[in-house]
C-alpha cells in the first residue's frame, strides 16, 4: 500500500520520531505524539477520507511476528474482541491493522477532557451524588464488557475519562482495555501468555487491585472491587490503602478492612447507605461482594431511593471540571492520591485514548510512583502499553497526605448555624439574671447529644441484622444509637444468614464512628447415619 512520509503542517518539528507525518495504510495521517510507553506510542492522527481526528496507538516493531511467531494472530484476535465493545461509556475502537512493513496499529476515538485522577487532583473529593453518577456510568461500561466475556483488571481513575462537553452533567468514558482477559471460554478464546506471571509480576495497579488479583486470579467481581476503590477515592479523596511500597499496599488489600469514612473525616455528611454500598464492593472475598455490575447498579438505585434523591442521581456537576464554582472546588490535594501514575497534576485539558501510561519522573521531594512499569503479557501483546505492576519497592512517600474534606451534597439543605438560631430567639430573662456559674453551664444544657454511628459488618457479608425487633437489612450497614449516661452507646444485634448459625452480638462504643464485626459460624451438618428402626417384635432375646 502507498504511504507518504512527507511531514504535515500539524506535526511538531520532532525529526527524532519517523512516524510523525506518516500515513498508515492510506487512511491515518499522524500529526503529533500524545503519549508514549514501553510497548508503543499514541498519536493524534486524522482519518481519511472522513477528515476526523483519532487517537492512533502504534506498537513498537520489536513486538511484531518476527520476534513472536504467534503475535500477529494474537494481536488481531485481541483487537477484534475489544472492538466488540460498543457502549457509549466505553472508548470506541474504530479500526486496527498492519502496514506492509510490519507496523501494528489501533485507531480509537479521540477524546478531550480530564482523567478522573486529574479531576480529583483539581477539585478534591466529589459530592456523593456526583460520585455515584460517575460510578453508574463506569458500571454500565463494565457490564457490557462482562457480558461479552471480558474483565478489565486495571480499573483506576487514570483509566476513566471525564469529557469536556457542554452539558450540566458528567459524561464518562472507560479507557484502556489493554489488560482485559477472557473469562468465558467460548465468548472470546484469547490465548493467555503466562510468561509474565512466571516472572513474579502481577497485572493491575496495587491501589485498585482486588485481593485475588495478587494470585493472578480475576473474574467480574474483581472489577466490582476495583470500582469500589475508585468510588471510595471519589468520596474520600484517597484510595482506602496507602503505603510506601507496592507489596505493602497489596498486603493491606488482602488483610485489612478499609478505613471507615468517619475515621478519615468525622462529620463527612455522606449517608450511611452510600458507605455501606462502598464497603460491600470492597469485601475481601468475592462471594461477599455484589456479584455483577447489574447488582451494583441496583444497589445504587436502592440507595438513592432510600436517601431521597430522584432521577439518575441528576448527575449534576457539583464541582465543574475546571474546579470553579462547585461545592467541592477546594483546590488541589497533595499526597499519593493526588499525583503520580493514576492522576497527573495540571490544569490544562488532556487528550486521551486507550491509555498508554509511562513511568513518571520523581516528583519534588523524591517521591516515585508505586513501582509501576510497562510490560507485555496477556492482552498487553495485542493492545499494549498497559500498566504492569512489579512487586518491587518504591521510594518512601515522605510526609502523610494532606486531605481535603469531602463536600456535602447540594441535595441536603444546609443547617443554619446554631449561633444564628440562638440569636434569633427572644432574650431569656431568667438566663440574663442567672449567676455566672449558671451562665457558663447554659450552653452545655442546650447542647444535643450526638448519636454514635456504627458500621456493622459480618463475616461473611450479607447477613440480615435485627435490632430491637426491627429488620435493619443486610450487612454492611450503618446504625445510629443514642449514647447512654457516660457517653457509651450499646446495641444488641442479631444476625441471620442461610447456612450459618444465628448469632447475637453487642456493638458498644463512644463514637462518633465505630465499627462492629460479627463472625458467623457455619451450621453443623446433620448426621447422615440412618436412624435405627424401632423393634416391633413382641419377643426379646433371653439373656440366659
Amino acid at each position: 500500500m502507498m504511504e507518504s512520509n512527507a511531514p504535515t503542517n500539524g506535526a511538531p518539528p520532532d525529526v527524532a520520531d519517523p512516524m510523525l507525518g506518516r500515513v498508515l495504510n492510506e487512511r491515518f495521517r499522524i500529526l503529533e505524539t500524545l503519549g508514549a510507553g514501553g510497548m508503543g506510542r499514541v498519536y493524534k492522527a486524522v482519518q481519511s477520507p472522513l477528515d476526523r481526528l483519532v487517537a492512533l496507538k502504534v506498537l513498537n516493531p520489536q513486538y511484531g511476528e518476527g520476534k513472536d511467531p504467534g503475535f500477529q494472530k494474537r494481536f488481531f484476535l485481541e483487537a477484534s474482541v475489544t472492538a466488540k465493545l460498543r457502549h457509549p461509556n466505553t472508548v470506541t475502537v474504530i479500526d486496527y491493522g498492519k502496514t506492509d512493513d510490519g507496523i501494528y496499529y489501533i485507531a480509537m476515538e479521540y477524546l478531550e477532557g480530564l482523567t478522573l485522577g486529574q479531576l480529583l487532583t483539581q477539585v478534591g473529593p466529589l459530592p456523593w451524588p456526583r460520585a455515584l453518577n460517575i460510578t453508574q456510568q463506569i458500571a454500565r461500561s463494565l457490564r457490557e464488557a462482562h457480558k461479552v466475556g471480558l474483565i478489565h483488571r486495571d480499573l483506576k481513575p487514570a483509566n476513566v475519562m471525564v469529557l469536556n462537553q457542554e452539558t450540566d452533567h458528567d459524561v464518562v468514558k472507560v479507557l484502556d482495555f489493554g489488560l482485559v482477559k477472557s473469562f468465558i471460554g467460548d465468548a472470546a478464546p484469547i490465548p493467555q501468555d503466562t510468561s509474565i506471571t512466571q516472572a513474579g509480576i502481577i497485572l493491575g495497579s496495587p491501589q485498585y487491585m482486588a485481593p485475588e488479583q495478587a494470585r493472578n486470579v480475576a473474574d467480574p467481581r474483581s472489577d466490582v472491587y476495583s470500582l469500589g476503590v475508585v468510588l471510595y477515592q471519589m468520596l474520600m479523596g484517597r484510595p482506602p490503602f496507602l503505603a510506601a511500597q507496592s507489596i505493602d499496599v497489596i498486603v493491606k488489600h488482602i488483610n485489612e478492612l478499609p478505613p471507615a469514612f468517619g475515621a478519615l473525616y468525622p462529620g463527612h455528611g455522606i449517608p450511611g447507605e452510600v458507605e455501606a454500598l462502598v464497603m460491600k464492593c470492597l469485601a475481601k472475598s468475592p462471594p461477599d461482594r455484589y456479584q455483577s455490575m447489574d447488582e451494583v447498579m441496583e444497589a445504587m438505585r436502592r440507595t438513592l431511593s432510600t436517601v431521597g434523591v430522584s432521577g439518575a442521581f441528576s448527575g449534576a456537576r457539583f464541582a465543574g471540571i475546571s474546579g470553579v464554582g462547585g461545592v467541592g472546588g477546594s483546590g488541589p490535594i497533595s499526597g499519593p492520591h493526588g499525583s503520580g501514575p493514576h492522576g497527573a497534576a495540571g490544569s490544562g485539558p488532556a487528550t486521551m485514548a486507550l491509555d498508554i501510561s509511562v513511568e513518571e519522573a520523581p516528583e519534588k521531594g523524591g517521591r516515585k510512583p508505586l513501582g509501576l512499569i510497562l510490560g507485555g503479557g496477556a492482552l498487553l501483546a495485542g493492545l499494549g502499553a498497559a500498566l504492569v505492576v512489579a512487586l518491587r519497592p518504591a521510594a518512601p512517600t515522605g510526609s502523610p497526605p494532606t486531605l481535603t474534606p469531602p463536600p456535602a451534597s447540594r441535595a441536603a439543605p444546609e443547617a443554619a448555624p446554631r449561633e444564628a438560631a440562638v440569636a434569633a430567639r427572644p432574650p431569656d430573662e431568667s438566663v440574663a439574671e442567672a449567676s455566672d456559674e449558671e451562665l457558663a453551664l447554659a450552653p452545655l444544657r442546650r447542647r444535643t447529644v450526638e448519636p454514635v454511628r456504627f458500621l456493622v459488618v459480618s463475616e461473611p457479608m450479607g447477613a440480615r441484622v435485627t435490632y430491637q425487633g426491627k429488620d435493619l437489612g443486610e450487612t454492611p450497614l450503618n446504625l445510629e444509637v443514642a449514647p447512654a449516661e457516660g457517653g457509651v452507646a450499646e446495641a444488641v444485634l442479631f444476625f441471620t444468614l442461610d447456612g450459618y448459625q444465628r448469632a447475637r452480638g453487642v456493638a458498644k462504643g463512644a463514637g462518633p464512628e465505630e465499627r462492629f464485626t460479627q463472625k458467623l459460624l457455619p451450621k453443623k451438618k446433620a448426621s447422615t447415619r440412618p436412624a435405627k428402626a424401632p423393634d416391633s417384635s413382641p419377643y426379646k432375646d433371653d439373656p440366659y
